[in-house]
This record gives structure tokens, sequence and C-alpha cells, in this order.
């Protein structure tokens, strides 16, 4: 409870310190761009934008639409995106004009900015000998370490996009038709349209000032238009599936090496045709990206509920303890649950709650031993 009302307190001070900003202040905002001045760009280099592998539309979005803020405030910056696009992302950035970045597999050596993520697990190779510029996310701080000071921007809200849009209000840069639509979609997405758990009053006003600017006129059909892209899988294959919007996550932070996958659908048939075909990959998923235990969440987009598949030992007594007893292979959970709100910290303190079991019963037969070798060293 405090949480959350730490978190509403600051999303509306923030909408009000944007609402009441007057032009002059808004100039004067925008001075303070000279801490960018201060991070080392190099000379003549290029830094490139970047959200995380397995790209889903916030990820792509936020890169496309703050390597614009950066060019606009007079830094060489291009978007770049950590793999294949989700038809979802195509479809958006069909929609607004946009072109689809080049793909890159490796930052080693380069200028970065990377946002809608800040951890090395879920970054492209190389992310760790990279010179990190800045971090725009709207996760929890991950691995990603620099040498040198970075521009840090991290705020609890639903899409990096609205992360993003603070940014262009506050450096006084124009939001454009082509960029409005593209935050808008991504928070859309990232909030299963203003509905997700993740949804904070900052993003309900980010959606008010952008729909406008969009010319979408019904922000309702947009977003099933938006649906039908993104689980539409005609074409794929299994792994193309599993691994479209997947993330991997280490022991440090979860207490095992976890693998989690979200897939669409739009209704029951497609629902069940999904976790059969998800729960067959699993296997060589977990051997592919040598996890401990993969869980996928297949989520309902139209009935609204969300199914968690599981594969590795411990796998489903883990899920099992997050979110209640399965039923023929599966646990269905009411509504469309957010991997980083919902799911992650419930599996989370499955699995470190598990984890913790064990030591002491590791002690114990520890001890017993030390015991019977002490026992045998008085008897000779």
């Amino acid at each position: 409870m405090k949480k959350a009302l730490y978190v509403l307190g600051l999303a509306l001070a923030v909408i009000v310190a944007l609402s009441s900003c007057s032009d002059n202040d808004r100039e004067e905002a925008g001075k303070f761009k000279s801490v960018f001045d201060a991070l080392d760009w190099g000379e003549g280099t290029t830094a490139y934008v970047i959200g995380h592998k397995s790209p889903d539309t916030d990820a792509v979005c936020s890169a496309i639409t703050y390597a614009y803020l950066m060019r606009a405030l007079g830094y060489q910056c291009e978007a770049r995106v950590a793999g294949k696009l989700n038809n979802e992302t195509k479809m958006v950035l069909e929609r607004f004009g946009i072109e689809v970045p080049k793909v890159m597999t490796s930052a080693e050596g380069e200028r970065m900015i990377m946002t809608d993520h800040s951890d090395l697990q879920h970054a492209i190779e190389g992310m760790d000998r990279a010179r990190i510029l800045q971090i725009i996310d709207h996760h929890a701080l991950g691995s990603a370490v620099t040498a040198a000071p970075l521009y840090c921007r991290i705020m609890p809200v639903g899409s990096t996009c609205t992360v993003v849009y603070t940014s262009f209000k506050d450096y006084g840069v124009t939001i454009g038709k082509d960029m409005a639509g593209l935050m808008l979609s991504a928070l859309l997405s990232d909030t299963n349209n203003m509905t997700s758990t993740t949804t904070s009053a900052l993003d309900s006003m980010v959606y008010a000032e952008l729909l406008p600017l969009t010319g979408i006129t019904d922000a309702g059909r947009y977003y099933s238009e938006m649906s039908d892209s993104l689980a539409s899988y005609s074409g794929m294959t299994d792994e193309e599936i599993f691994f479209s919007d997947y993330k991997d996550y280490g022991a440090e932070s979860v207490g095992k090496e976890i693998g989690v996958a979200v897939v669409n659908s739009l209704d029951e048939a497609a629902q069940a045709s999904l976790r059969g075909r998800m729960a067959t990959f699993m296997p060589t998923a977990l051997e592919e990206r040598k996890r401990e235990m993969v869980f996928a969440m297949i989520v309902n987009k139209r009935d609204n509920y969300t199914d968690i598949i599981y594969y590795g030992d411990g796998a489903k007594e883990a899920a099992e303890e997050a979110f209640g007893k399965s039923d023929k292979g599966y646990i269905r959970c009411k509504g469309q649950l957010s991997r980083k709100n919902d799911f992650i910290p419930a599996i989370s303190k499955a699995l470190v709650s598990s984890f913790r079991r064990i030591p002491v019963m590791a002690d114990s037969i520890f001890i017993v031993k030390q015991c019977k070798n002490v026992v045998k060293r008085v008897g000779e």
C-alpha cells in the first residue's frame, strides 16, 4: 500500500509539474540539456539507441523516439533493434510511416543508449564492453554498469515511452504525429490498453496528451488492430513464437536461472493450440538458453485471462506455489498478467523460498556428517 501511494504521489507530482510549466519554464528546462554535453559522445561518432532482445513494441518505439529526441537536441544518434520484430510492431511502424531500424547484434566498443532494459541478460552481446551513455527505462535497475557517469531516467510507469514523453516535454522538443503515434502505440501495448496493473496516473496523463496528436479517432479499435497483429503467428515456427517475447532471468535476481515467454491469443481454440505448441518446444528452449526452468504465459487478450505453463525440475511446484494448483498441465489466472509486475515478483518469491529451504537441509546433513566424523575419531 505504501509503495502504491508513493508511486501515485510521484506521478501526481510529475503531472502537476508538467501541466504548470509555462513556455518560459520549458525554455529554462531546455537549457539543462547541457547535462548531456558531459557524456562521452566521442568525436564524429554515432551513439546507438536500442531496446532489449526479443524486442516488443515499447522496446522498438522507445529506441526510435528517444533517438529522434537526441538528434533534435544536437546529438548524433541512430535507433537500432535487437532482433526480429513482432507483427504488432511492424504494423505500428507501417501505420506511422517509420522505416524499420537496422538489427544490431553486438554493442562491443560502441556508444550505446539502452531503452526499456538495463539488465545485461536482456541486452545484445557486448553491452558489457560498450560505452553506455544513458539508460531510459521503466523496470527495476538491472546489472549494467559503467566506468563513467551516465544519464539514467527510470520511472515506475507502464511504458518506457511514457518516460520518453516526459523527456520530450522537459527539453521542449515538439512532438509530431509520427513520434506521438509510436509513443502512444507503445503505451497501449505495454499497458494492455491502459488496463494493466502497471498503468500509473502519469501514463493516463500521457495517453490523454498524445492521443490528439496521433490522428487516431478510435483508440479502442486501434488497440484491437494491434492485438490482432500481435496474436497473428501465421507462418511462424514454434521457436519463433516462443522467443518473440522472451526474457532470461538470473539466479541472483529470482533465485534460479529461468526464462519466461509471453505468447498472445484471441480465443480459446488458439489458446489451446498455443499451450500445446509451446509445451512441446519448452524442453528445447531450456536446453538452448541453458535455463533451470522455463515458463510461458499464454495471454488471451479478448477474454482476459492468462494460462501459465512450465517445464524443468521444480518448475511445476514453483508455479503452483506462486499462482495456485494446475489443471491438465497449466494454471489459469484471471486477467492479462504482466511479466514485470505480476509473474516475476510471484515466481521469484516462490523460488527464493524454495532455495532458502535447501541450505537448511544441506547444513543439517553437513552437521550429521561432522558428528559422525567426531564419533569416528573418538572411537579411534
